[in-house]
């Protein structure tokens, strides 16, 4: 019996560890920490790869890379996996997403020859060597006449002159005037030769039609070369959307009529009779009945406006843990990967920053999750041309940074943790995620504001007090006057209790305030096999860890609601168009995190390069990205503090936001 419970011990170990290298495999880049004295060249080689595909992922590293610079790198353990990777049409250019099929490729002007020279427009595969062959000439002297270097490289889309004898093939090319156009309406724009409909649109927020509108020349097609015009984005007021009313109950009282009703909220009678049928009889001494709300939703959310020649000079710190040259630990394979993803979708939102004219300077350091690698970083490095800081990721690293650095007015972004940073009491810190007080409240205050005398029923597992500041907080609301708790004891609670408590002729708000995901499946369980003519709506004060593993139909007809810090609506075409463009560029669709690392990035740098001054840049008014909601509160003493928070519920067996 020992023996075969030892070989089963072995086959278990075994499938984790191949799970394991598998989950690592899948990614098709992974980071490389550059060490003293390497170039560009000497990793290729070391890696078996060429400078240009290092390049290609490594856009800044041209200019020249330092010690402790963290690369994107092809992962050698990368095997696509046909059976689960969807064939997509390779783009033409790393940068270039797909283009569907109504919207045609510009195809690059064909070489043309002037004065002596050929012009040619580099495309991929295409090397000096090969080009100076075809073209019968020096390699020296074509370097001399581009201004190249000896060792650098060629970009996809660069024009090189190459001495020739062939006749001209046309005339010097006139360049056209541009007419007088409304600056504040538009931006002018020189076509490049990659540009696409596609790729315009998403650059710069507006449509195909806008853009023809704008520049009737274009129903021909877009042709390199060519200056266009661009609407630009219209920063709309701050104005309050108003949806579908809430309702507060009034309790009537001796010689109250409809005319005083009136008087005090402004109702019509009709209006009341409506929502409270049992008010055809006359006013009655004592009734509870429904006075309509209007409710303030949200704000309209603030434009990106006009950043082009902006320049921002951007840290970040993040824990790649690259203690090795190659980072292909198993052991730490899932928090890599989490990190990775993070840093990949803000280098998305860097390129979508840059084709809006944002020019960034971007410096990445590795903290290796480590206290005294962060004290050197923040000691040694010159912060004084430093406008943003994003990071460290981890909670107590970013509090050791923040010590150092809380006098130098730079704003530093915590963009994971969700604790509590107010009592790190720097002014300069920006939490980017809500804390679970926050969430916890939020959905609380969404309870009391749709409260019209419902039964409302908390389940715990915490202690008695834990759960009275809960039903305190919830009779802030002067009108709920019952709250009953119910109790659980070692992950199990007696369906008795809940018949007890759940009523058939009134509708019931169960609330869920628990410390893990045991709880909210035995509530599930036992609520959801109740029969419909009982109405019940289940609240959650945080999102269950479990929840992938709960019951979806129990979820879907308990209506169940929880707060939650990130949420993605898959049909939002913003995201669709990320997806696919990540997924050609880094071979994997984009994590929870890959979304965080965009709409963290996009989303600050929008503000800082609009206003530089740090409390007015994120007080400049509510934002929404792909996954995150921005809802800024300045605090004098604790920083600036996103309450941005989605409350989602179950519909129609899908996830949705609720307003």
């Amino acid at each position: 019996m020992g023996i075969i419970m030892k070989r089963k011990t072995i086959i278990l170990i075994l499938s984790f560890l191949i799970a394991t290298i598998t989950f690592a495999q899948e990614k098709k880049y992974t980071t490389y920490r550059v060490v003293d004295d390497e170039t560009i060249t000497s990793i290729a080689r070391k890696l078996g790869v060429t400078p240009y595909d290092l390049l290609k992922l490594n856009p800044d590293a041209k200019d020249g890379i330092d010690i402790d610079e963290v690369l994107i790198i092809p992962n050698p353990k990368y095997k696509e996996n046909t059976s689960r990777i969807i064939k997509v049409e390779t783009p033409t250019t790393p940068t270039t997403p797909k283009i569907p099929n109504e919207v045609k490729q510009v195809i690059p002007q064909k070489d043309s020859i002037r004065a002596g020279f050929l012009y040619h427009t580099v495309t991929s595969q295409e090397t000096l060597y090969s080009l100076c062959k075809k073209f019968k000439a020096s390699k020296r002297k074509v370097r001399k006449i581009n201004g190249l270097k000896r060792r650098g490289t060629l970009s996809i889309g660069q024009v090189l002159k190459f001495p020739t004898k062939l006749k001209d093939t046309k005339p010097e090319a006139k360049v056209a005037e541009v007419p007088a156009y409304n600056t504040e309406k538009y931006l002018r724009y020189n076509v490049q030769p990659k540009d696409t409909f596609y790729s315009l649109t998403r650059a710069y927020n507006v449509t195909k039609q806008q853009l023809i509108e704008a520049n009737p020349k274009l129903l021909e097609g877009l042709k390199a070369g060519d200056f266009i015009l661009i609407p630009k984005e219209i920063k709309a007021e701050v104005v309050a959307v108003v949806t579908k009313p809430a309702y507060k109950i009034h309790k009537v009282v001796a010689k109250e009529g409809f005319y005083r009703l009136k008087q005090m909220y402004g109702v019509s009678k009709e209006t009341l009779i409506a929502l409270n049928p049992e008010l055809k009889d006359g006013l009655k001494v004592g009734m509870e009945i429904k006075i309509p709300v209007e409710e303030v939703v949200e704000e309209n959310l603030m434009s990106d406006g006009n950043i082009e020649g902006k320049e921002l000079n951007v840290v970040m710190m993040l824990p790649f843990k690259a203690d090795k040259n190659s980072t292909f630990d198993t052991k730490k394979s899932a928090f890599l990967n989490k990190v990775t993803d993070f840093y990949l979708g803000s280098l998305l939102a860097l390129e979508d920053l840059k084709a809006k004219g944002l020019s960034v300077n971007l410096k990445v350091f590795d903290t290796k999750n480590n206290a005294a690698q962060v004290a050197q970083i923040v000691n040694t490095y010159n912060f004084s041309k430093t406008d943003v800081i994003i990071g460290p990721m981890v909670y107590s690293r970013f509090k050791e940074a923040v010590s150092v650095l809380k006098d130098k007015n730079i704003p530093m972004i915590s963009p994971i943790a969700k604790k509590d940073h107010g009592t790190i009491m720097a002014s300069n810190i920006v939490q980017n995620s809500a804390s679970a007080e926050q969430q916890q409240n939020k959905i609380l205050d969404y309870i009391k504001a749709r409260y019209t005398n419902q039964n409302i029923v908390i389940v715990t597992d915490k202690e008695t007090k834990e759960s009275a500041k809960v039903e305190a907080y919830l009779k802030q609301n002067s009108t709920i006057k019952n709250v009953v708790v119910l109790h659980m004891k070692d992950g199990y609670i007696k369906r008795n209790l809940f018949e007890k408590n759940i009523k058939k002729n009134k509708e019931n708000f169960v609330i869920l305030f628990s410390t893990n995901g045991v709880t909210c499946s035995v509530a599930v369980d036992n609520l959801g096999v109740y029969p419909k003519e009982y109405k019940i709506t289940l609240f959650a004060l945080k999102k269950p860890k479990n929840l992938d593993k709960i019951k979806t139909h129990f979820l879907n007809r308990l209506s169940f609601h929880y707060p939650t810090v990130n949420f993605v609506n898959e049909d939002n075409i913003a995201v669709t168009n990320f997806n696919e463009v990540y997924k050609n560029k880094y071979g994997a669709l984009p994590s929870e995190f890959s979304y965080k690392g965009y709409d963290t990035t996009y989303d600050a740098l929008i503000r800082l390069a609009n206003n530089y001054e740090l409390s007015k840049a994120f007080q400049a008014g509510n934002s929404k990205r792909l996954e995150s909601r921005f809802n800024y509160k300045l605090y004098p003493t604790k920083g600036i503090l996103n309450e941005g928070i989605f409350i989602v519920k179950y519909d129609n067996y899908h996830l949705k936001e609720v307003k």
